[in-house]
């Protein structure tokens, strides 16, 4: 899906369907987050971040993609200090008949 008619156009994945989900693993990262739009047609969200067992328990966060405005590239997720030797999983849930989407999912990686 892109962003308006005369542009700019940004890719992006996008729903308004309710309880819709995306999920992906996260490996080889110090940090990462997940960056999309926000407009006033935009709605509630979950993140659920699950790192390895050991590690301990899955972690849900709400947000709201909601704006008077359009916001570009805005940062929707953040989630620093992560073992880049172990895996997480990562669950986006939209919560309404709104939107949300995402642009990109930067993983940012330092040496061992």
């Amino acid at each position: 899906m892109t962003y308006g008619i005369d542009g700019p156009f940004v890719p992006r994945l996008a729903t308004n369907v309710d309880d819709s989900a995306i999920s992906f693993p996260i490996s080889s990262a110090s940090a990462f987050y997940i960056v999309g739009h926000v407009n006033f047609d935009h709605g509630p969200y979950l993140v659920t971040f699950t790192p390895p067992p050991d590690l301990g328990p899955a972690l849900t966060y709400q947000y709201n993609g909601s704006s008077r405005w359009v916001g570009l590239n805005t940062l929707k997720f953040l989630a620093t200090g992560l073992n880049r030797t172990r895996t997480y999983q990562v669950r986006v849930i939209n919560l309404s008949n709104l939107y949300y989407d995402q642009s990109q999912i930067v993983i940012i990686d330092t040496p061992p």
